[in-house]
């Protein structure tokens, strides 16, 4: 099964490589420190609790982003990975 939570950690570390925005990339450093406490929590049900955060930050992110930016585009499949792991992990949350 893929780890979704380390696929969208990829996904953000990669349209961080991407940008040159930098206040993009702050925004997209700081999910990525999210994302790696999230790593570190062994309790799937406990990691869908804290997922919250990071998924509010991917979601403002995202929607200040132009449409047909690639960035953006890596930020949407974040966040695909990111419900996918709550679908399949956290159903509860």
């Amino acid at each position: 099964m893929v780890d979704r939570i380390a696929e969208a950690r990829k996904l953000v570390e990669e349209a961080s490589d991407v940008t040159d925005d930098a206040t993009v990339q702050e925004q997209l450093h700081s999910i990525d420190e999210g994302f790696a406490v999230l790593a570190d929590e062994p309790d799937d049900a406990v990691k869908g609790d804290r997922l919250e955060e990071v998924e509010a930050k991917l979601v403002g992110l995202g929607d200040e982003l132009d449409d047909e930016d690639r960035v953006h585009h890596l930020i949407e499949n974040a966040r695909d990975h990111v419900d996918a792991f709550r679908r399949e992990k956290a159903q509860n949350w």
